[in-house]
């Protein structure tokens, strides 16, 4: 059976692309951390 594994960094990048997108990153890290987590500003850094 061949696997494909996505990183996380990756995942992340593309769901800060759009806007749209932060509710369900809010969703997902609220739950993982166990915490309300509201996005408030991204700041992006391309090097």
């Amino acid at each position: 059976m061949n696997r494909t594994y996505v990183s996380f960094d990756w995942a992340i990048k593309k769901l800060f692309r759009d806007k749209a997108n932060f509710d369900v990153l809010e969703g997902f890290l609220s739950e993982l951390l166990g915490i309300d987590v509201k996005i408030q500003e991204v700041k992006i850094n391309e090097l």
